[in-house]
């Protein structure tokens, strides 16, 4: 299913011109419940990084518990976080920086 119409609108604000297109097409392969409030969150949270945004989709459960943690984590790009939200949301931005998937063609 496409994104609406408030989430391109939103790539188009957290990502370059170049990398609209790319960010659109990762948020098309979720699939599951919530699509805006979980693409909004996963935005978030990639803080303008494609790699990040395709980390955070790639790693959701498509589960309710999935989602809600997902939602818990995007909870820490808000003024009224909590410690532990903004510590667990950089830890896994960190987590997937340092992780990041290649293609067998990018391995040296």
């Amino acid at each position: 299913m496409p994104v609406s119409a408030e989430i391109h609108d939103l790539c188009r604000m957290t990502f370059t011109e170049a990398d609209v297109p790319l960010a659109l097409h990762v948020l098309n392969t979720y699939e599951g419940e919530q699509p805006d409030q979980v693409h909004r969150a996963v935005i978030k949270l990639s803080e303008g990084n494609l790699h990040l945004l395709a980390s955070w989709v790639g790693g959701l459960s498509p589960t309710q518990q999935g989602v809600e943690t997902l939602f818990w984590f995007a909870g820490a790009m808000e003024p009224e976080a909590t410690e532990k939200q903004v510590f667990g949301a950089g830890w896994m931005n960190s987590y997937y920086k340092k992780n990041r998937l290649t293609s067998q063609g990018d391995a040296s």
